[in-house]
């Protein structure tokens, strides 16, 4: 009697230590599959998992398997390009076929706005990729020097002479690009709105468009522009300028102030600068605060342009009294002179 109660017992307890292996072995197959092999073989369906995550706008898919320049994509970087890729459903259409190619034929990979990147963290047979956004460059040129470039409200790079040309390299997406320079006193900026997919170039045009020159169109004559001119850049009379040439500093001060700016030789003051030779003023520039075109337009073609130290002389003709008047100094010299863009009544 006693016999049989024990076989039971062991019987019993055998049954229940399978039944506690048989759980323990399907929980262990359950987690290993759960936690293993199926997101093992979700990851080789990177190119399923992104299409769906594009279309739900799953924000996590993209912070976790999504990088550019071997960084995850932030939030607000994926969020702009989320929205960038549904707004243009060509390019988003383009973009999933993309993925789908590469995932493919990896060799393809390369191309195009993505490169699927095996981890080599792949398990169970299966591999494991993300996707890394290839840069594109964005080049940027404008036609005036000292130019700023924004990029969607960043400051991204500064031109510093007319026609210089920056490249920009940024991941793929819509892009606002602005530019700001002054231009002859007055600020101007131009903007455009880029889809970047591809090498996109922006030529930006600041200067102020100008209609067709007329040569002489305003009939004015040398003298009488040099009369006109001298008085607006300087806020003295043309006598008065005239009469600093060969005077001292005290002198100078007494006729048209104190300068904004000095050296030994040269005082700079608001639209011209005078030059001494021996504590003498020997020379007068005057910033006329006009283009070639402009002058072209008040007074003709030069008869010839010479180049001379320090830029180039338009020369027009004169009266005869006047060359003779100059040549014995009864009479100062004045000559327009371009330099650095800029036209110039230079008296001596």
């Amino acid at each position: 009697m006693n016999y049989e109660r024990k076989k039971r017992h062991d019987r019993k307890r055998r049954l229940r230590i399978g039944l506690l292996s048989a759980t323990v072995f399907l929980v262990a197959a359950g987690l290993i599959y759960f936690l293993g092999y199926q997101p093992a073989a979700e990851n080789e369906r990177i190119h399923v998992r992104f299409k769906e995550a594009l279309l739900t706008e799953d924000v996590g898919f993209f912070e976790q398997n999504v990088e550019y320049a071997n960084e995850p994509l932030t939030r607000a970087e994926t969020l702009r390009f989320i929205r960038w890729l549904n707004d243009e459903p060509s390019i988003r259409s383009e973009a999933i076929a993309e993925v789908v190619t590469d995932r493919e034929d990896a060799a393809a990979s390369g191309d195009g706005l993505f490169r699927l990147i095996d981890t080599g963290e792949g398990r169970f047979g299966f591999s494991d990729y993300r996707i890394e956004l290839l840069p594109k460059q964005l080049t940027v040129t404008t036609d005036v020097p000292y130019t700023n470039v924004w990029v969607d409200g960043i400051q991204a790079a500064r031109l510093e002479e007319a026609g210089e040309t920056v490249t920009l390299d940024r991941m793929p997406g819509r892009y606002n690009v602005k530019v700001v320079a002054v231009v002859d006193g007055t600020t101007r900026t131009q903007e455009e709105t880029v889809t970047l997919v591809d090498v996109d170039e922006l030529a930006f045009s600041l200067r102020p468009e100008t209609s067709e020159v007329i040569a002489g169109q305003f009939d004015l004559d040398r003298t009488e522009l040099i009369e006109i001119e001298v008085e607006a850049q300087t806020d003295h009379a043309i006598e008065v300028i005239d009469g600093l040439m060969n005077k001292r500093t005290d002198a100078v001060k007494e006729a048209v102030g104190e300068p904004v700016s000095e050296t030994e030789r040269v005082w700079r003051y608001d639209g011209f600068d005078v030059t001494f030779d021996g504590g003498r003023v020997s020379r007068i520039d005057i910033d006329l605060a006009k283009s070639p075109d402009d002058l072209i337009a008040l007074i003709g073609e030069p008869a010839e342009r010479i180049e001379v130290d320090g830029g180039t002389e338009w020369r027009y003709d004169r009266p005869l009294l006047e060359s003779i008047f100059t040549l014995f100094g009864f009479q100062t010299d004045k000559r327009f002179l371009e330099r650095d863009g800029k036209l110039y009544v230079v008296i001596r």
